[in-house]
């Protein structure tokens, strides 16, 4: 099992993905890097427009009084998917757009086993000598913070859609918005902690890379900390 801690920008990617004309949610993700390979389906907008043409000549859309292009990606239905990637399975299609736009969003992420990174924690809070329980929970995880820390409907939105999140499990370290008072514990970390954590928990490189993305959260005021336990096969994802 896997620990993954990622800092996203949710306020940009709920406006891509759930305002936005659809139109201009492409011409602003297609020129954001990194995007992963996301096959036949992209943001392109070259690629698009004559999708939207299909649609707006269909059957289905011409009771309809607006414009498909100015209708944002989170309101079209599955048979306007399937309209719009014809080649794909409208549910697939979607999530592949989504996955996209969420990794478009993520400006640090941090990811490795469980226990070690568990380890990784504890091993800084005890060589910075603060009490573990302030920052960590019962398992070294960051502690989890309360989903009314960011509005709900972006939380619900974006988890609904995240192939991560387990809805059966809201509030387990399974996935969480992580609590503001758990980053302090890796931005304040001098270098006498990191390299005295370093000699019981065995690995700088891994420690920097957790403190650094608290620092990136730091220093980006629009952005949450998500936490994530996904499976190893799920690494590239």
């Amino acid at each position: 099992m896997l620990l993954s801690l990622d800092v996203v920008d949710l306020l940009q990617l709920q406006e891509m993905w759930s305002w936005r004309p659809i139109v201009a949610a492409f011409s602003r993700l297609e020129r954001r890097e990194p995007q992963p390979a996301m096959g036949a389906v992209r943001f392109d907008l070259n690629e698009l427009m004559p999708r939207l043409v299909r649609l707006r000549h269909s059957s289905g859309w011409q009771q309809k009084t607006t414009d498909p292009a100015r209708v944002p990606i989170r309101d079209l239905s599955e048979s306007d998917f399937s309209l719009l990637y014809p080649e794909l399975d409208a549910a697939q299609a979607r999530q592949a757009l989504f996955d996209a736009a969420y990794h478009s969003f993520v400006i640090a992420r941090c990811r490795g086993p469980v226990a070690l990174m568990a380890a990784w924690l504890r091993a800084l809070a005890d060589a910075r000598r603060v009490k573990a329980d302030d920052y960590l929970d019962a398992r070294a995880l960051p502690q989890p913070g309360s989903p009314d820390w960011i509005p709900a409907d972006i939380t619900d939105e974006i988890r609904g859609l995240d192939s991560r999140y387990r809805a059966a499990e809201p509030g387990t370290p399974a996935a969480y918005v992580i609590a503001d008072l758990f980053w302090p514990l890796l931005v304040k970390a001098e270098e006498a902690d990191i390299t005295a954590a370093v000699q019981n928990s065995g690995d700088r490189r891994q420690l920097m890379a957790l403190v650094e993305v608290a620092r990136v959260w730091n220093r980006s005021p629009s952005v949450v900390g998500l936490c994530y336990q996904i499976e190893a096969e799920d690494e590239a994802a």
